[in-house]
């Protein structure tokens, strides 16, 4: 199943929508139809392990964690 587009808004959404159309039913042609997709769609950016950053170098919160409990005297 491919994954829905990302639209710059939803009115590029309804301009891409009808444009998809009027391709399917020939109308326009396959290099108008890309000049749809540049744009409506919104580009995605590319995410890669080396731009995550581990969860421990990330900074905290600032809300204190859960404090243990002693046992009772």
């Amino acid at each position: 199943m491919a994954a829905k587009p990302n639209f710059k808004s939803d009115a590029s959404e309804a301009i891409h929508s009808s444009a998809s159309a009027l391709f399917k039913v020939g109308a326009i042609d396959k290099a108008t139809m890309r000049d749809f997709d540049e744009s409506c769609l919104a580009v995605t950016p590319v995410i890669t392990p080396a731009t995550l950053t581990p969860a421990k170098a990330r900074p905290s919160s600032g809300r204190p964690g859960p404090k243990s409990r002693a046992a009772p005297p």
